[in-house]
């Protein structure tokens, strides 16, 4: 017990020194399960070769050049990982009783793919021969009491052996790309692995039949028995075709789309700013309104929603908000006083007419939401549809807020601004009435230099659109 944990430290160190200086950028953990599979097959080497017997030297030669050569026709999986049929002559050579052969084929196999990988990296020449060997070790322990029974008993044990095969090898697999990756163990085997439980099924079988053989006829035997691998490695490399090919097509697919959505948004930026300069030069009044509104808005979602912030089109309708002015007489948008009733009645249509404009437009539905009801109230006294809380949507709610501090810190023609704790007061006394109270705490929750930076309230107003 204490020789194996010093030589797991051992060996623990030395990947660390590799990794310090050679380039390597192997965590910990990655290291740790190095260390432990390969102290683990060099502890399975010696009891394997040591309780079970020594077989012959043709079987020595034969099935590692068996391994090497499945390893030489292997396939990659989706990049990460490869797949062959080394497993069946390992497999063999366990159900026909040649345990150190098993062991070396194992090991050739391992040392094979990582070569054929052109990796320089260390802990791959130790892993992947180590991982199969440990996996030799199981399926030799798994067949040693069927070696010479009658055939249905060999079938089974090579069966169960395969799977077993499957189990260890796929999970230590699993287990490496996921720590080199930083990808969950499980979704590795199930993504890219999972897959192969029935050809490592078939390969139990396989083994089985094919260490049979060998046990009657040994190199004839084997010869007799390549073609039905053959076959399922053939299978394997056009299924693996199409897959990969669906996949590149898949992915080609998401690519233009992609970029018509870049396309897209291109071009509903561009019109976002051409539309709502449209409606700064009418509203001559509220200069630069539509540019500060959207930014407070954005950083009130941010602190709401920071996921939802993200959303570009999110700040296309805070942008076109008041869009639907456009369709007001210029002599009720440039009124220096209060408007009559008759001039309300036609100044809140705007909301509307900017659903209609947007929609158009075709900007999304989310845009054309907001643009519909950023004059509702938290408590169902807005327009246009006297929408109440939460039937509001939740960009409109903080949106409410950043129109109406803005609102209240401009000068305007017919009056002059006030302060902004003044401001920011006479919102807190409208939280529950007129304003979502989540909305006016994530105002609160924001230092009001940040404010008045964002309202442009301590320099001269610019517009800024694009």
């Amino acid at each position: 017990m204490i020789r194996l944990g010093a030589s797991a430290k051992s060996l623990l160190s030395l990947l660390s020194l590799w990794s310090h200086t050679k380039g390597g950028t192997m965590s910990r953990a990655l290291q740790g399960l190095v260390a432990a599979v390969v102290v683990g097959a060099g502890i399975a080497t010696v009891l394997v070769t040591g309780s079970l017997p020594s077989g012959g030297l043709l079987a020595l030669l034969a099935f590692p050049a068996l391994a090497v050569l499945a390893e030489v026709v292997g396939s990659d999986v989706y990049g990460s990982s490869t797949v062959s049929l080394s497993a069946v002559p390992v497999l063999a050579a366990a159900s026909a009783g040649e345990p150190r052969a098993a062991l070396l084929a194992a090991a050739a196999a391992g040392l094979t793919t990582t070569i054929r990988s052109r990796t320089r990296r260390v802990e791959q020449y130790l892993f992947n021969p180590a991982a199969l060997v440990v996996c030799a070790s199981l399926a030799c322990a798994l067949t040693a009491g069927a070696v010479g029974s009658v055939l249905p008993i060999v079938v089974a044990a090579g069966l169960v052996a395969g799977l077993g095969y499957f189990a260890l090898d796929n999970g230590l697999v699993a287990l490496a790309i996921g720590l080199d990756q930083g990808r969950p163990t499980a979704d590795v085997l199930r993504d890219e692995l999972s897959w192969l439980v029935p050809s490592f099924a078939a390969y139990g079988l396989l083994g089985a039949l094919l260490g049979s053989a060998w046990s009657s006829a040994q190199g004839w035997g084997v010869v007799a028995f390549l073609v039905p691998p053959a076959m399922l490695r053939l299978a394997q490399r056009q299924y693996l075709e199409r897959t990969e090919r669906s996949v590149e097509q898949l992915r080609a697919g998401a690519e233009r789309l992609q970029h018509a959505n870049d396309a897209l948004l291109e071009q509903h930026r561009s019109t976002a700013a051409a539309l709502a300069q449209a409606i700064e030069a009418r509203d001559s009044g509220t200069g630069g309104h539509v540019h500060r509104v959207t930014a407070l808005a954005q950083q009130l979602l941010q602190v709401v929603d920071p996921e939802l912030a993200a959303d570009e089109q999110l700040a296309f309708g805070f942008l076109l908000h008041d869009i639907g002015k456009i369709g007001v007489p210029d002599a009720i948008l440039g009124k220096p006083g209060p408007l009559t009733d008759a001039e309300r009645a036609i100044m809140d249509t705007h909301p509307e007419v900017g659903f209609r404009i947007v929609t158009q437009a075709g900007f999304s539905p989310m845009v054309a939401e907001i643009v519909l009801t950023h004059h509702e109230r938290w408590d169902g006294r807005g327009y246009p549809q006297g929408l109440r809380g939460e039937q509001i949507p939740l960009p409109t709610r903080l949106f409410a807020v950043a129109d109406c501090l803005d609102a209240m810190t401009d000068d305007r023609p017919y009056r002059r601004g006030i302060g902004l704790e003044d401001a920011i007061e006479e919102i807190q006394r409208h939280s529950g009435s007129q304003f979502d109270p989540q909305a006016v705490e994530a105002l609160l929750a924001l230092d009001r230099a940040t404010i008045a930076q964002l309202l442009q309230l301590d320099r001269d107003r610019v517009i800024s659109l694009v």
